[in-house]
């Protein structure tokens, strides 16, 4: 690959040994500035649909949940793509992470179809069966279903950005999604309200922006690895699915996607628990989803360069390495979300006010924001274990406690204190804080434990035009000195 392999080798070289800290940083920055971005298209949103009234602000609450579960029954088993490329970096083969970047292009497209048109079909109903106001109803249906028909515009996108932060390169994709949020930004209003003599389109012209937007990303990053990105570059022969991938990722993502999928039914039962509490709730929980999402942001910038820092160092079989990089990171993160979560505590009234400033849902959601901040550190810890569980490709025990973290602490805590004891939305909010406790000090200690830290790769035979390309890998720790 000549030149074109220069870049990816001195990133590699760079997360295989360079400061920790330093690099944690230097790869985290742009991840943040991403992850502000994308959080931009639902703040964007709901700032422009919250000057509907609270019916429409809504539809995109209730909506996001059902979505993301559809998004996690492909998006799983694409994660797994982390964990392979960066690992097949760490240990020099670019040949082996272009073929893995092919098949997980290939695969992310076929996902897309498939879950675009169950959702389409699916959503009225399960929308329905989540209990969501009368009122709000209709609204979410159009959204959602638009939503459903541009997720193959979408998905290709979600798979560029993936194989790009494996190869440690977290500033091209950012530049791209901040090109992509501008024109959110600028489509939202002029679809949203009609302006320029377009059609007044509310919350469907709120949907239709976001998907315009990231197709955008779709387009671009294919064109970049057909014709050569980092020292990966895609062609005809890497597209398709190999029966070797196939056993990789179903063994690798399997935990995963069976977390994000629980997951995701799970806060579409969690909006269910919340619906029954009327509007005001739900107007006051997707707030404070959104408050709480921008200082995550920061956090999601560190976890993400974890998982890249752990695949690449497990794959060079820096296994100590790769044991102080998750400790700092540890600590970084969980510095980060006190001082965040003081600061939303300080301003609570003011920054619901923000979005909607009718004085129940104000009400409502700072009594929220009071409660849940004093978990957002723990769920830092979740959270990084998550990247962990990503890099290294050890899936299963995170996915447990990921699925007991929703399932039986916050849907169980909710039922019991929000509803059989009568504690109102006052008993969801605490069973949503403990959540974030007891499934952070899970993570933590899985984590000090590092039996993560040994990689999944192993010797695989591919052939391109006629030659074999042979792996070699034991798959076993290398002994530390």
């Amino acid at each position: 690959m000549g030149h074109r392999s220069r870049g990816v080798m001195e990133l590699r070289e760079r997360i295989l040994t360079g400061s920790v800290v330093k690099t944690i940083f230097w790869l985290a920055w742009p991840i943040i500035l991403a992850n502000l971005v994308n959080i931009s298209y639902n703040l964007v949103d709901a700032f422009w649909l919250g000057k509907l009234g609270r019916q429409a602000f809504g539809a995109p609450t209730v909506s996001w949940p059902l979505i993301m579960f559809f998004y996690s029954l492909g998006m799983g088993f694409a994660m797994a793509g982390i964990s392979l490329i960066s690992q097949y970096v760490g240990a020099g083969d670019l040949r082996m992470a272009s073929r893995s970047a092919g098949n997980l292009m290939t695969f992310m497209g076929l996902m897309a179809v498939a879950i675009s048109a169950l959702g389409y079909i699916s959503a009225p109903y399960v929308l329905h069966l989540m209990g969501v106001p009368p009122d709000v109803y209709p609204l979410a249906v159009n959204y959602i279903r638009v939503i459903f028909v541009g997720i193959p515009f979408a998905f290709i996108g979600f798979a560029f950005m993936t194989i790009a932060n494996s190869l440690g390169d977290t500033r091209t994709p950012t530049l791209i999604s901040i090109i992509s949020s501008l024109l959110n930004m600028v489509l939202d209003p002029i679809l949203i309200f009609g302006w320029f003599g377009l059609p007044r389109m509310g919350v469907i012209g709120a949907a239709l922006a976001t998907i315009l937007s990231r197709t955008l990303i779709s387009v671009v990053g294919s064109y970049m690895l057909f014709h050569g990105y980092k020292g990966i570059r895609i062609g005809v022969h890497d597209l398709g699915i190999d029966g070797w991938w196939v056993r990789k990722v179903v063994s690798i993502g399997t935990p995963l996607a069976i977390q994000q999928s629980s997951n995701a039914l799970g806060f579409t039962v969690m909006m269910s628990i919340v619906s029954r509490f009327g509007s005001v709730a739900i107007a006051a929980y997707g707030v404070a989803i959104r408050i709480i999402d921008v200082i995550t942001a920061f956090t999601w910038g560190i976890n993400r360069a974890t998982s890249i820092m752990v695949g690449q160092n497990v794959g060079a079989e820096l296994y100590e390495r790769a044991k102080d990089i998750v400790k700092k990171s540890l600590v970084l993160v969980t510095a980060i979300l006190a001082t965040g979560s003081l600061a939303i505590y300080l301003v609570r009234n003011w920054a619901v006010a923000v979005f909607i400033n009718e004085p129940d849902v104000i009400i409502e959601g700072s009594r929220l924001l009071g409660i849940f901040t004093l978990s957002i550190p723990f769920f830092g810890l979740f959270s990084v274990g998550g990247g962990v569980a990503a890099g290294s490709g050890h899936t299963r025990f995170f996915a447990i406690v990921s699925i007991l973290r929703l399932w039986a602490l916050r849907i169980g805590l909710s039922v019991l204190l929000g509803l059989t004891l009568g504690m109102g939305t006052m008993g969801v909010w605490i069973a949503m804080t403990l959540s974030n406790v007891g499934a952070g000090l899970l993570a933590l200690a899985w984590i000090l434990r590092a039996t993560w830290a040994r990689r999944v790769i192993e010797e695989v035979k591919v052939k391109k035009v006629g030659t074999p390309i042979t792996i070699r890998n034991s798959g076993k720790e290398r002994p530390q000195h």
